[in-house]
């Protein structure tokens, strides 16, 4: 699996080098869960990889292909929303606009992000 952030890398590492085992070991043994899980999402939210959608990001981008008709956004909040993950994925500065092919470079790159998920 492709790590999405800081929380995947630490997970790899984790099970890499037997930690993970001990944990789970001690979890079971004291009735006590450990919380990886939790973490490694929060951690994969607040320090995602470049090029990689966040969870949420991903919720809304498959929302959003699964409805889109391929002409025309609702409204300027959905423009403004995929100009927001387009930027932090791809480490940009776009401005949302009114121009047709800018919005469709930016939508077909989003659909290669969610299919790279």
């Amino acid at each position: 699996m492709k790590s999405r952030g800081l929380g995947d890398d630490i997970a790899k590492i984790t099970k890499a080098t037997g930690i993970k085992a001990v944990v789970d070991k001690v979890s079971e043994v004291t009735g006590v869960p450990c919380g990886c899980d939790e973490r490694q999402e929060k951690l994969n939210k607040w320090f995602p990889k470049k090029g990689t959608l966040t969870k949420d990001e991903h919720e809304f981008l498959e929302y959003f292909f699964d409805n889109y008709n391929g002409t025309k956004l609702k409204d300027a909040r959905e423009r403004d929303v995929l100009y927001s993950i387009y930027n932090r994925v791809n480490k940009a500065n776009e401005q949302p606009t009114s121009c047709s092919p800018c919005l469709k470079r930016i939508v077909e790159n989003l659909r290669t992000k969610l299919n790279e998920y």
